[in-house]
């Protein structure tokens, strides 16, 4: 009771943080940690996973449903009160406009970020299936955020809002989420059948961190495509169907899903996170949905 109650009120702190430095490059710093305490896990040093992974990655400090999260909260308020132009801006560092106020936001945000998580567990601790607690949180609290702080509602704006890309865009989407799941998936089923499946428990923590850790190109103004929800769903996918005697076959599932989860992020960006006042975040959305059907999935093959 006492850690759950210290990890809460840590949590305003971590949304403070998100908030100041900016949501993206908090995430990003969450893909360092992520990818550090993978490795580590896969190298089989005991309590790793535990320490590294899920107390400062995915934890009080970085872990994206409070510090990212915050972030995207603090943006939106920012736009609300007039302090920012664009309030979908998640590169932004709000530390820079001076208000204690936006600040705080990102905080109140953490802690309900905290709390969101712990009921997502709950519910799903009741039935045999699961999905990715802090993406399910990132998309609650973002909707949540859109409602307070929005302009017109959940959806973009009319003028903006188609179902995907059309024409050499969702060519190319396409083209990115094959690509990404098959190299996803492939090292992974090749590792298996070398006989390494034992020690590759974290793979999908490891390239969910590469993926996160790209995204500093992005605050560069590359043209970055993030995959982190194409990279740790293929992986997830894989691995699951490799666990249920699949073998080689694997790779297929791992594809299959990454292709899914390219297409849901894209989806939802179209419908949801163009030309509005706060971010959804897409990839949030395609992991949440698609970690529940891996469970599902999971379930059946089992």
């Amino acid at each position: 009771m006492l850690t759950t109650l210290i990890g809460l009120i840590s949590a305003f702190g971590g949304g403070v943080f998100g908030a100041s430095i900016g949501a993206l490059p908090a995430f990003i710093m969450t893909g360092v940690v992520a990818v550090i305490g993978g490795i580590l896990s896969c190298a089989g040093i005991p309590g790793i996973n535990e320490l590294l992974v899920n107390n400062i990655a995915f934890g009080s400090f970085l872990g994206p449903h409070i510090c990212f999260a915050g972030g995207v909260a603090a943006a939106a308020y920012a736009k609300r009160i007039g302090k920012i132009e664009n309030g979908a801006d998640i590169a932004l560092a709000l530390n820079g406009i001076g208000d204690s106020s936006v600040l705080a936001v990102g905080g109140i945000f953490g802690m309900a970020g905290y709390i969101i998580a712990a009921l997502v567990s709950a519910i799903f601790s009741l039935t045999p299936f699961y999905t990715d607690n802090p993406g399910c949180t990132v998309l609650i609290s973002a909707i949540i955020v859109r409602l307070i702080f929005g302009e017109r509602g959940l959806l973009s704006a009319p003028e903006n809002r188609q179902m995907t890309s059309s024409g050499t865009a969702l060519s190319n989407t396409l083209l990115i989420g094959f690509s990404y799941s098959l190299v996803v998936s492939g090292v992974y089923v090749v590792l298996a059948l070398q006989g390494y499946a034992g020690q590759l428990g974290s793979y999908h923590i490891v390239i969910f961190g590469l993926a996160a850790i790209g995204l500093i190109f992005a605050e560069f103004n590359q043209a970055y495509y993030g995959w982190h929800h194409i990279g740790i769903i293929s992986a997830e996918a894989v691995m699951c169907a490799y666990s249920c005697g699949l073998g080689a076959g694997s790779i297929f599932i791992g594809i299959l899903f990454g292709l899914l989860a390219t297409l849901i992020g894209d989806m939802e960006g179209h419908m949801m996170n163009t030309n509005v006042a706060s971010h959804i975040d897409p990839p949030a959305t395609a992991i949440t949905i698609c970690t529940f059907l891996i469970s599902i999935l999971y379930v059946i093959l089992r």
